[in-house]
């Protein structure tokens, strides 16, 4: 029989892995502690017990000895009532019959002072003289000769009395007697009482029989017993494994059984499982004797035990078993007695009234044998066994036990008394109640609970380390919180959370086990893939046919890979390396035999020949080969056998071969194939380039054109970056195969060189351009995320109703746009930017969340005015902040909306536009109306197509006026930015096109202006260059053919710019100053004409009309033949003659009648120069028409009436087009780059208030602050209405430590009532800092401050200047503003280096100054005194008065945002919260008065979290409250140091965002500590003394730190007595003797009290030391305590006084004179002591 290794070495490395790990060493000398620990409360829990309950254990109190009439062998011994029944068998020898006296006898047992006696008493009268018992006991012994005694025993109320009759032990015959409770009587029943005296079963549990339907068949088949165990009895041993595996029959445990052939069948198997105890009851084959097992799963180990087969009980409470003459315990502990108990049989168990101790008894029926065994259930021990014959137990806990002394009969019988726990539940019942926690719970509850309490205690002291043992230490501890309901109780001293710790430490080493164990899996899988090719390798070797020399090299090579595999595995943690190390030797074993034979095979001929054959086979095949293809495969052939031959000679190197002649001919045997395969590889090459070079040219021209393909295909899939890389990395590759197929020639390296950089840069190009448009997708998405978020302000500011902004918020075209925008933006990769628009949209929708709370609170007039505090209203500014350019007269100047700031503007180029500065839009100017732009743009539409029109369609909706109008408003909807007013300039453009279009066909190429039609003439009948071009009319009607039938422009516009360069040539020879943009609508006019012919010349009647006019005149003056003369002279001036006809028409058009065809002179002065060879036609169409009810305005617009003509409105459109549409842009643009710049400059968007997300409009700022604010505002700024202030005048002063929301209170109010925020940074400006010029300024940054600043003064109106933490600034700098917060509200200011006086008498402009009590050194800031004469001061950080509620409220409201569970709060019903905090506060609360829907779970979060929120508000309110009273403190008058620890709001947020609702006290005022530890270390000094007070403050201090504050106090206190340092000699001085004077008062005011001494005289001497007397009268003072004073101060001068005096002699300009004084009044105070002693000498004398 033996215990074997675990048959799951795995389960052993994980075990033993975690054990030597570093943390579970952390872990376990944690576990180690809190077992200690809880080891200690245990015992002090059982101790506690004790002393309430008491305790008594076994103990011997006495002996006593009884005496028998006749020699006899004692039998039993029984109590009852108060007799001691004694039994035993009588040999009578010669008696005729056996009496009762003869087997029994009667004791009472006494007690004299601790001596125990067994005093006899009569039979007679007793139970046992019953008559009916006689007559049986007589009966029985006179027909049963045999008959002997074997028990006797009381059983429910029953005495027994068991006799043997017959031969067997069974035969027997039991008396019975009844016995009432309380023991005084007793009956005879019968002597029938077989079955009543019958002992219980052996066992207390039932054997299971294993069946069929548990066998595992396999290799070593087995038997499972609840999936834990596996038993077989084959292959001649008994096995037990925990493992289910049939492949080996290793298991735990072990041991041989007799018949070895035996099946699993022939073996008998019982089991039965007993907690984590499981008991094999197993009968081999051809065996009688069982064997008895126990299996115990903590521990994976197996124990046999035979004594179970007598008996086995369980222990209680699932402890273990016990059985004759042992127990076996669930932790494994296993005891056993080596007294025999062969025959003993489980009797019966008595158990303690208090629960502690179990008494089990084994009894011998044949012998009357009994052994007590007693067990502890508190300290799980068994106790040493009492053996006896027989015992007998009292009431009060005493047993006699008696034992007899041999086997021979004697009268004197030993008998031990003992005191034992076992009295009866009638005593128990009689003892006194008892109440509180241990009445309450029991003691046999408490003695269970401090059982299992000390059992996971020694469990924890454990040093096995496994999985079982601490899965079972988490349910062991998490069943004691089940089991025991008062663990939490005070009384435990906290066993319940010292168990939780120790749940939590073993879940930790849970963990460990977890981690490991996946490790060892994974080094498992690698041993066992290696095991599995290593036995297959084995098998491979020994099975092979070395025949040839690469089977040995083969073999050698795999023997080496696998022993590489090895060393390889062999660093994974966790790895058996004792078995890789045994593989390892068993590999080199067997590569040493191989390499044994290969050696020997090397030395014989044929080693090498299959080599010679191969090579001539493939030399053969190679020259033989037609292509390339087939002589790749004796190339790699030749290849291989190079490497078979590398290998054969490294094999060579490391073989052994002793004989030298040996080696040398295998090595030149090799030598000469290497040989030989040199010459087949040279031929082989040789024959591969000459037949390659061809086929690799074209194989490489095919796959180069497909790779070409490939890459254009790849950058047509690669969408975006990711996959550009992808497709880039996947033509790389195909580029590598390229490259290692044709790399070797150098004709086709160099094209894959190229074509690798070529890829490189189009994927680098394509790649950069995807991130580029990325990129500008990203920013657009976000621009236009922006833009919807910064138009939700004004849009949410219509809304009045909760209902109606939720709605907005939850289905708003623009909301789902902006949440599409964020999903977008997350598709294209950019989760920062996606997660910026959502906080931007949360923050939009808080805000207005809060705006409309506002709104309905506080703003009224529909929100043109605000109420701040009960007394005063606001008028609201709701015009935006923005910088604009105003024009005044000829001077553009830059103006801040709502404000006074008006600025010249120097820019020559927007000065050269000034046509533009009034101009608006671009579809209208003063020369062309709105709608003639809108029906010149839809005739423009027509006749290139556009929107499905053409010039048929438009003339054809004439006849539908509506779809005409239709039309144009189709045509205007997306020119949104050109103005059109749907109703107004559709319908006009209507009305001038329904005349306008019918003139077009009449009109034909007129509709050019007159003047761009005669140049056009003039060009073309003066010029050469004109008559010689023959081929311009040909490509004007062909380019005007293509642009009819394919839409393109591009040969009428090449002709044209050819005609314009005609044009310019032209006139530039004949001198004629014309304007450019004629010549183009010139150039035009001419394609126009030579396309359709260009034959004649058509003009307008008006023109013919001129030259009829002007003729007329001309005769009528008789001047028309000198006028036709000059002409003619002037054939060859072409300039003078236009000139000078200009100038003739020009006059007549002088005179009334002709001044509307003035316009037409140009053309008139054509027609009169046109030769005589041209052909002029004159059209009689009427171009001139008036447009009547026309509804938009216009100059040019007169009642509605316009009058238009065709050349002059296609001339005007075409002018506003070409001229007037350029520069407008041109002036816009300038004006927005002028006006973004100025922006920048001016920095605008930082004047605008925002409020943070986190503020919350709280109580304290509705009852306080904003009363306090409005009064001054309205000193400052004035009311709305008839009550408003003229004499403006006021400062604004807040002062409160750092993080109590000064700045973002002010920025709120600036916010609501729409000021420029103004905010200057005083540590930006700092000390240096005394001036408002920026060029005085020390550095950059302050310089910005004073422009900022400078800038307010220059807006004037609508501002609110704020300087922030002005503690930072130099006085000197705050007294410039002593003259603006007074009446007359003026300021010297600096503006672009011009020094100006600003007045803001009548100006709404606010001053808000804001500071902290301390400097950045840690000194009180001071305001000066003028400016803080003009200023309302207010401390945020303290609480006025009747406000201390509202104030502390004010820090829940402030943090709500800060805390995940509270933050939904600050954007509902605050009534809601101040509902909540009521709950919280243990008030009445309702949850239907919520105007929330919150369920109750959220309540009771929500309630919880503000309770913790309570407790941090009170600890950080008495830090505010004592660092404002210590700032108030003037550091003279200090009796303790400065307090500088913060309490504000800041603080408040900071722990709410870490308070949780499930937080317990103890981590709660951890938090605190953390917190304000933290805080500490950013003190400058003291970060000691301020956790002290800190500490004093919370009421924490431990005697230790209350010890180490009081000392801090003191030296404070002597230190500042001390004065100040050695420079400051008089002033230490003066103050030391002040102190002097104050403790001499003090002295004298103590010793009047005790003994009315006149000490008024004594200190008016002292203050006249140098005058004093000796003479100094004392009534009846007392000796001994005057002395001691004057001893004291006369010590204490010398002490404190003469140090300084020291000092003051290194100052000789100071000291001398002082030192000598004090000299002096150190020797007259002693010499007034001895003067007054020596007095009362005198007086007693």
């Amino acid at each position: 029989m033996s215990d074997l290794p675990d048959e799951n070495p795995a389960k052993g490395v994980v075990d033993r892995a975690v054990a030597e790990g570093g943390a579970y060493e952390v872990l376990h000398k944690r576990l180690l502690e809190q077992g200690r620990q809880l080891s200690q409360l245990a015992d002090g829990l059982n101790q506690q017990r004790q002393a309430e309950f008491g305790s008594q254990p076994m103990a011997v109190i006495g002996r006593t000895r009884v005496r028998t009439e006749n020699n006899c062998s004692a039998r039993d011994i029984a109590q009852v009532g108060n007799y001691l029944v004694f039994g035993y068998n009588v040999f009578i020898g010669l008696k005729q019959e056996t009496r009762v006296e003869d087997v029994f006898s009667l004791y009472r047992l006494t007690d004299q002072n601790g001596e125990y006696d067994a005093e006899a008493q009569p039979l007679a009268a007793s139970f046992l003289a019953q008559a009916s018992f006689v007559s049986d006991f007589d009966e029985l012994y006179r027909y049963y000769k045999n008959t002997r005694l074997l028990e006797l025993t009381v059983r429910d109320s029953k005495l027994l009395a068991c006799f043997q009759i017959g031969e067997q032990i069974t035969d027997v015959r039991v008396f019975r007697w009844s016995i009432s409770s309380d023991g005084k009587q007793v009956r005879y029943i019968d002597n029938r009482g077989e079955r009543d005296i019958q002992l219980p079963r052996p066992f207390d549990f039932e054997w299971q029989t294993a069946t069929r339907e548990m066998v595992v068949q396999g290799r070593h088949s087995h038997v499972n017993i609840l999936d834990t165990l596996f038993v077989e009895t084959l292959g001649g041993d008994l096995t037990i494994k925990v493992e289910n595996n049939t492949e080996d029959g290793l298991g735990i445990y072990r041991e041989d059984v007799l018949d070895k052939t035996q099946s699993l069948n022939d073996a008998q198997i019982e089991f039965a499982k007993l907690g984590s105890l499981i008991l094999l009851k197993v009968l081999p084959y051809r065996e009688e004797q069982w064997r008895y097992l126990v299996f115990n799963g903590l521990t994976r180990k197996v124990k046999r035990i035979d004594a179970i087969g007598l008996a086995c009980v369980q222990l209680p409470e699932d402890h273990g078993i016990i059985f004759p003459g042992g127990c076996y315990l669930q932790s494994g502990e296993y005891r056993t007695f080596e007294q025999s108990m062969q025959g003993m049989r489980f009797k019966r168990s008595v158990r303690s009234p208090n629960g502690e101790d179990v008494q089990y008894i084994f009894y011998h029926p044949e012998q009357g044998r009994s052994a007590l065994f007693t067990y502890n259930l508190i300290s799980r021990e068994l106790q040493n066994p009492l053996y006896g014959h027989g015992h007998a137990r009292l009431d009060d806990g005493r047993m006699v036990i008696f034992s007899a002394e041999g086997d021979e009969p004697t009268r004197v019988h030993a008998m031990q008394i003992w005191q034992t726990p076992f009295f009866t539940d009638e005593f128990a019942a009689n003892q006194p109640q008892r109440g509180g926690f241990f009445g309450r719970v029991g003691n046999a509850e408490l003695v269970r609970g401090v059982s299992d309490l000390l059992s996971l205690g020694r469990e924890i002291e454990s040093d096995e380390v496994s999985l079982p043992r601490y899965s079972l230490l988490c349910q062991d501890t998490q069943r004691l919180f089940d089991n025991y309901y008062w663990l939490d109780d005070p009384v435990c001293e906290g066993v319940a959370p010292l168990l939780r710790q120790v749940a939590g430490t073993a879940e930790l080493v849970l963990d460990e086990f977890e981690k490991v164990e996946s490790i060892r899996q994974q080094s498992a899988r690698a041993m066992s893939e290696a095991l599995t090719r290593q036995r297959e390798l084995m098998a491979q070797v020994v099975t092979r046919d070395y025949v040839d020399v690469q089977t040995f090299v083969d073999t050698l090579n795999q023997l080496t890979a696998q022993r590489g595999q090895l060393l390889t595995i062999r660093d994974y943690r966790y790895i058996d390396v004792a078995q890789i190390d045994e593989m390892e030797a068993q590999l080199l074993a067997e590569h040493a035999r191989v390499a044994d034979e290969t050696s020997a095979f090397l030395a014989s001929e044929q080693a090498l020949q299959p080599y010679h054959q191969l090579l001539n086979q493939l030399d053969q095949q190679a020259q033989q080969a037609e292509t390339v293809t087939q002589l790749a495969e004796p190339l790699q052939q030749l290849a291989d056998m190079a490497a078979s031959l590398d290998m054969l000679s490294e094999l060579m190197a490391s073989l052994r071969i002793d004989d030298a002649t040996q080696r040398t001919y295998v090595v030149e045997s090799i030598s000469e194939v290497y040989a030989r395969l040199n010459q087949a590889k040279a031929k082989a090459e040789l024959r591969r380039k000459s037949l390659g070079s061809a086929e690799q040219v074209a194989q490489f021209g095919a796959q180069f054109k497909l790779f070409s393909q490939a890459i254009t295909n790849a950058l047509a899939l690669a969408r975006d970056p990711e996959s550009c890389d992808e497709q880039l990395s996947r033509l790389l590759v195909q580029l590598e195969e390229l490259e290692s197929q044709f790399g070797d020639h150098e004709q086709f390296l160099g094209d894959i060189l190229s074509k690798r950089e070529e890829l490189l840069e189009t994927f680098e190009t394509h790649r950069q351009a995807l991130l580029d448009e990325r990129q500008r997708r990203v920013q657009g998405l976000q621009d236009a995320a922006v833009r919807i978020i910064e138009s939700l302000t004004r849009r949410t500011a219509r809304l009045s109703e909760p209902e109606q902004l939720n709605a907005f918020f939850a289905a708003d075209p623009l909301i789902i746009k902006l949440r599409e925008l964020v999903e977008r933006l997350r598709g294209l990769h950019d989760n920062v930017k996606a997660d910026d628009v959502e906080a931007r949209l949360k923050n939009a929708k808080d805000q207005a969340v809060r705006g409309l709370r506002d709104k309905r609170e506080l703003f009224e007039e529909g929100g043109n005015v605000i109420r701040l505090g009960p007394r005063h209203r606001f008028s609201v500014n709701s015009q935006e902040l923005d910088l604009t350019l105003l024009p005044r007269g000829d001077q553009l100047n830059l103006h801040l909306t709502g404000t006074e700031f008006m600025e010249p503007l120097q820019h020559p180029e927007l000065a050269q536009l000034r046509p533009y500065w009034d101009a608006a839009l671009t579809s209208e100017s003063a020369a062309l109306y709105r709608a003639e732009y809108l029906a010149g743009e839809m005739i423009a539409a027509a006749q290139a197509g556009l929107g499905g029109l053409d010039m048929a369609s438009l003339q054809a909706q004439l006849l539908n006026p509506e779809s005409l109008v239709k039309s144009l408003r189709e045509l205007a909807a997306p020119r949104y930015r050109e103005g059109y007013e749907k109703g107004i300039h559709d319908h006009d453009a209507a009305l001038i096109l329904e005349q306008l279009l019918p003139l077009l066909d009449s009109a034909g190429l007129l509709t050019f202006s007159p003047k761009a039609r005669a140049l056009a003439v003039l060009f073309w009948s003066r010029s050469p260059a004109a008559g010689g071009v023959s081929n311009w009319a040909e490509r004007a009607r062909a380019g005007q053919q293509i642009q009819r039938l394919f839409g393109r422009a591009e040969a009428l516009l090449q002709l044209q710019s050819e005609l314009v360069a005609g044009l310019i040539e032209f006139f530039g020879v004949i001198q004629l100053e014309v304007d450019s943009a004629l010549l183009d609508e010139s150039a035009e006019y001419l394609v126009q004409v030579l396309a359709i012919g260009g034959d004649e010349w058509v003009f307008s009647k008006y023109a013919g009309e001129l030259m009829a006019c002007l003729q007329q005149s001309l005769e009528q003056a008789d001047v028309w033949q000198g006028y036709q003369q000059m002409i003619e002279r002037l054939q060859d001036a072409p300039a003078d003659q236009w000139r000078l006809l200009e100038n003739w028409f020009l006059g007549l058009c002088a005179d009334a009648k002709f001044a509307h065809l003035r316009r037409y002179a140009p053309e008139a002065v054509a027609l009169a120069m046109l030769p005589e060879r041209f052909n002029a036609r004159l059209a009689e169409v009427d171009l001139r028409f008036r447009v009547e009810g026309l509804l938009g305005q216009h100059a040019r617009i007169s009642e509605g009436s316009l009058q238009l003509a065709v050349d002059d409105f296609f001339a005007r459109l075409r002018e506003h087009r070409e001229g007037y549409q350029p520069g407008l842009l041109r002036y816009q643009r300038v004006r927005q780059e002028v006006v973004d710049e100025q922006r920048q400059t001016l920095r605008l968007a930082e004047f605008k208030p925002r409020p943070l997300s986190s503020f919350v409009r709280n109580k304290l700022i509705n009852d306080v602050y904003l009363g306090v604010i409005g009064d001054n505002l309205a000193k400052q700024m004035g009311t709305a209405g008839e009550g408003r202030r003229s004499d403006l005048s006021g400062l604004l002063m807040l002062i409160s430590p750092p993080g109590y929301g000064k700045t973002t209170l002010m920025e709120y109010v600036a916010h609501r009532l729409g000021l420029v925020f103004m905010k200057i940074n005083g540590p930006a400006l700092g000390h240096e800092v005394r001036s408002l010029d920026p060029a005085q300024a020390p550095d950059a940054t302050a310089a910005q401050e004073l422009n900022k600043l400078n800038l307010a003064l220059e807006m004037g109106n609508n501002v609110m200047l704020y300087l922030d933490d002005i503690q930072h600034t130099h006085p000197e700098f705050l007294q410039k503003f002593i003259s603006l917060c007074d009446g007359t509200r003026r300021i010297e200011g600096v503006w672009k280096g011009n020094t100006r006086t600003y007045d803001m008498r009548g100006r709404k402009f606010a001053v808000v100054m804001a500071g902290n009590p301390y400097t950045e050194s840690g000194d009180v800031f001071r305001i000066p005194d003028m400016l803080a004469n003009r200023a309302d001061i207010y401390n945020l950080g303290d609480t006025l008065a009747g406000m201390q509620d509202v104030f502390a409220l004010s820090y829940i409201e402030n943090s709500l945002t800060s805390n995940a569970v509270l933050a939904p709060l600050a954007t509902r019903d605050m009534q809601d919260l101040y509902r909540l905090v009521d709950k919280a506060q243990g008030k009445a609360f309702s949850a239907n008065e919520l105007s929330y829907d919150y369920s109750a779970a959220e309540i009771n979060d929500i309630v919880a979290t503000l309770q913790h929120l309570m407790q941090a508000r009170d600890v950080v309110l008495k830090v505010n409250q004592q660092y404002i009273a210590s700032a108030a403190q003037d550091d003279r008058y200090r009796t303790e140091p400065a307090f500088r620890l913060q309490g504000s709001y800041r603080n408040m947020n900071k722990l709410a965002e870490k308070i949780s609702a499930v937080m317990n006290e103890q981590e709660l005022q951890q938090l605190l500590d953390d917190h304000y530890q933290g805080e500490s270390q950013l003190l400058t000094t003291g970060a000691e003394e301020n956790l002290l007070k800190l500490a004093e403050l919370r009421g924490k201090l431990s005697a230790e730190q209350k010890a180490r504050w009081t000392q801090i106090k003191a030296d404070f206190m002597r230190n500042r007595a001390m004065g100040g340092d050695d420079a400051d000699v008089g002033n230490r001085i003066v103050g030391q003797l002040n102190d002097l004077v104050q403790g001499v008062k003090g002295l004298g005011g103590r010793a009047a009290r005790e003994a009315e001494i006149p000490w008024p005289e004594l200190l008016a001497g002292l203050e006249s030391l140098h005058k004093l007397s000796p003479k100094v009268r004392v009534v009846m003072p007392p000796k001994a305590l005057i002395q001691q004073m004057l001893d004291g101060l006369s010590e204490s001068m010398q002490a404190s006084v003469m140090p300084l005096v020291q000092v003051m002699d290194r100052n000789i300009d100071a000291g001398q004179d002082a030192q000598v004084r004090l000299v002096e009044i150190a020797r007259q105070l002693e010499a007034l002591g001895q003067h007054i002693v020596s007095s009362d000498q005198s007086k007693e004398s």
